[in-house]
This record gives structure tokens, C-alpha cells and sequence, in this order.
């Protein structure tokens, strides 16, 4: 049997024979409706918000902020931005107003080739400007639980604030967009690294919002941020729209998370003894760092002492500096954790320890363009294409395996409740 699993910008074929295939997970069929139609729906007809035309014809003095995501996310952006556009025009807004900035969080910037890129010609119409989560931010006060709210200025002195993210289950915050482009996307590091670092609180996992703490308080910042509207889209496999929420920042976003949800949220299989991953394809894996999202969802779907393979085609190389220096340093994942928990929370490392939480009792085989370089991660078994993948899994497990597949594994998570516990 042959399966296509995104990878890079292309697909990878992987072939097992029938016997050793135990399911494939696969994603709702996708939708045909276009994504400028999509968008401009839910624009007419926001949820519990003014129109967009109406909140631009009351904006207070200052620019008029878009915040948009990074190269690192894999919207499209040439259908979401022209009808945003056209709304803001209708309400009196000129192009001299407007200024995207680019919600990076504490990722590097986008070079300007990748904003030529994401945003096409629109960087000769208007500034797109990245966040930098160490300069120019602007104190709003303290979070209920103490954490000093740091904010780029220029967001925080927007006449008007518009978010445009994408919603899809995430490891940490429940779900992505939303509240998430303001903490992280345009925090402070230390507002960064205070929220990040309840990743072992309960209830912080993919789908968590209502009591996990990390969603909670992006919530709270969003708020006191002072978003005027926003608009999420949902992708399908193809990273195609397929729905969008606009209106109320709040109450839009938590609408489409119901119904991501619905479409990628799943009840459990028996637990496979191998799982086989896939990245999620440009630019979900550029880079082992982006990539590690896809694992930890894989990782929930696998035996202790099972093995999981990530085809992530790393093009990037290993990604976040931090993450790098700490994966290739240590001899063990024992070493990772017990470093990260005498150190403190630190941005990067964080993820070398949420990779060595999952090798402490799985094997992950890596099938990317790291293999055979100097990149290679030292507690990963490296494979340079599949072939070599499956004869690790043949000495392992042996011929006769049971292997779930999970081309998307970013996009779906088990139903709450039906986690593997680890050990």
C-alpha cells in the first residue's frame, strides 16, 4: 500500500504492505468553496461585533494595526487580506493608515523574501514590520496571576487592532490563532517565557482552553490588549480555507474552535506499537523546532516503548538556536530534563525538553534532509528516506508490525480524556 505524506513542498511516498498497516488516519474531505468567498462571508456577517466598516469609520487616532503570522504559518493570505482590505476602505480608512505588523512572537523575523513571499504584492502597498520581542514594548499593567503584561508599542497605541490568524489545534495554548497573536505574537520574552512556562500545569494540551492556563492567560492579555475584531480561518489538508470567524475577538475565535474541534478532534485507536508521522509539509516542517508540534500530537497515538517515525523534511535545518545547542549537546533525554528543570524555562529549550519528555520512553525515527550532516540529532536514529526508516522499524519491532499512519498529525488530537498517560 502507498500513502502520500506532505513533505516539504512535494509529497513523500511511503509503501507498507497490507498486513502492516494497523489504520490511516485520515483528514474530513475538503471543501470546494473559494477563500476569498469564505472570508468575505464571514465578514458580512461577524459574530456578536460591529462590521468591520463600521468599527474603521470609529477609529481613534493612530494607525490602524493588522497583526498577521509569520512565514511559519502556512495561511493564504492573498485570499484573506483583499477582502479586509476592502472593508477598512469602505470605512474610510487610506492606505497610508494601515501597517501590518508581523506576530513572530520570539521566532526570528521574516526575511524579505518570505514576506514577498506570504504577502505577494501587497509589501509594495504597505509596511510589514516584525515584532521583536526584546525591543520597543510598552507596559499595560499585571496579569491576574502577577505576570507583567509587555507589549509592542505600536500595537498598544493602534487606533484600531485587527488579529488574522488560523485556527488548528496546538500543544500548549489548545488552539492556535486568536489570542495567540498577541501573547506570544507581540509580547514581550519575558511575557513569553512567563506563559510558556506552565506547560506541565494540567489541562495544557491540544483542545484545552476552558482550564488551561496557558490559553487563559493569552485570553487576559488579549483583552487587555485591546483587539477591536478579528478573523480566523480553519485550512484543510491542502492549507486551503475552508472557514472563517470574524467579529469578536474572543467570542469569534472560541466559535471556530468548536468547530476545529469537530472536524479534526478523534476518538482514540488502540494504541499502535508504530506510528508514523507526517511533518505536515512547508512550512509546518522547515525545521525540526516547528516540527516537533506533529510529534507530540504522534506521540499521543503510540505504545510506551513503542516507536514513532516524523517525516519532516527539515530544510531549515534544526531551527530555534536554543533547541539546536541542547538537542546536540546531550548524550540522553534523561540530561535534557534534568538540565531544563535546573536551568528554568527557557524559549528554545523548552522544546528540547518536550522532544526528551517523548524519548524517555519512545523511540522516534526522523526521516529528513538532516540526515548524514551535521545536523543530525544525536538521540534521534536518522534516516535519510524511508526505506531506511523501515528497516529500523523491521530490527525493532520486526516484520510483522502494526503501524497507525498519521499523515497531518499536527491537525488532529484524541478526544479529551482518551490520553495515553505517560509513565
Amino acid at each position: 500500500m502507498e500513502f502520500l505524506i506532505p513533505y516539504g513542498k512535494t509529497v513523500l511516498p511511503i509503501s507498507l504492505d497490507k498486513e502492516n498497516v494497523a489504520d490511516c488516519i485520515a483528514l474530513p474531505k475538503d471543501l470546494t468553496t473559494q477563500g476569498q468567498e469564505i472570508v468575505a462571508a464571514a465578514l458580512s456577517t461577524p459574530i456578536e461585533s460591529p462590521k468591520l466598516q463600521k468599527l474603521a469609520q470609529q477609529k481613534k487616532h493612530g494607525p490602524v494595526i493588522i497583526l498577521v503570522t509569520d512565514v511559519s504559518r502556512p495561511i493564504p493570505y492573498h485570499d484573506v487580506l483583499p477582502p479586509v482590505l476592502q472593508e477598512l476602505k469602505k470605512g474610510g480608512i487610506t492606505d497610508q493608515e494601515i501597517k501590518f505588523i508581523i506576530a513572530t512572537g520570539a521566532h526570528r523575523p521574516n526575511t524579505a523574501a518570505e514576506n514577498r513571499q506570504v504577502f505577494a504584492s501587497l509589501v509594495d502597498q504597505y509596511p510589514f514590520v516584525n515584532h521583536d520581542c526584546d525591543n520597543n514594548l510598552k507596559n499595560l499593567g499585571t496579569l491576574t496571576d502577577g505576570v507583567e503584561l509587555q507589549i509592542n508599542a505600536e500595537v498598544a497605541d493602534a487606533g484600531l487592532l485587527l488579529t488574522i490568524g488560523c485556527i488548528m489545534p496546538h500543544n500548549l495554548a489548545g488552539f492556535s490563532g486568536g489570542p495567540k497573536m498577541i501573547l506570544p505574537g507581540v509580547a514581550g520574552r519575558k511575557t513569553i517565557e512567563a506563559n510558556h512556562s506552565l506547560l506541565n500545569q494540567r489541562h495544557v494540551g491540544p483542545g484545552e482552553i476552558e482550564n488551561n492556563p496557558i490559553s487563559q492567560q493569552m485570553l487576559e492579555a488579549l483583552r487587555l490588549t485591546g483587539v477591536a475584531f478579528s478573523l480566523n480561518v480553519i485550512l484543510n489538508s491542502q492549507n486551503k480555507i475552508i472557514r472563517a470567524y470574524a467579529g469578536h475577538p474572543v467570542v469569534a475565535w472560541q466559535v471556530g474552535c468548536q468547530h476545529c474541534r469537530q472536524l479534526y478532534q478523534l476518538a482514540l485507536p488502540a494504541p499502535a506499537e508504530v506510528v508514523i508521522v507526517g511533518g505536515g509539509g512547508y512550512p509546518r516542517d522547515a525545521n525540526l523546532y516547528q516540527a516537533v508540534k506533529a510529534l507530540v500530537n504522534g506521540s499521543r497515538f503510540v505504545k510506551e516503548g513503542g516507536t514513532i517515525v516524523l517525516l519532516a523534511k527539515c530544510q531549515e535545518g534544526m531551527g530555534e538556536p536554543l533547541f539546536k545547542q541542547w538537542m546536540q549537546e546531550a548524550k540522553n533525554p534523561e540530561e535534557v530534563l534534568a538540565r531544563f528543570k535546573a536551568t528554568g524555562f527557557q524559549l528554545g529549550a523548552h522544546k528540547a525538553y518536550i522532544l526528551c519528555k517523548i524519548l524517555k520512553n519512545k523511540e522516534v525515527i526522523l526521516v529528513s534532509d538532516l540526515a548524514n550532516t551535521d545536523q543530525q540529532v544525536p538521540l534521534l536514529k536518522n534516516a535519510a528516506n524511508w526505506e531506511s526508516a523501515a528497516k529500523f522499524i523491521v530490527e525493532k519491532h520486526g516484520a510483522n508490525y502494526r503501524a497507525l499512519i498519521l499523515p497531518l498529525a499536527g491537525l488532529v488530537f484524541p478526544l479529551s480524556g482518551q490520553e495515553i498517560p505517560s509513565k
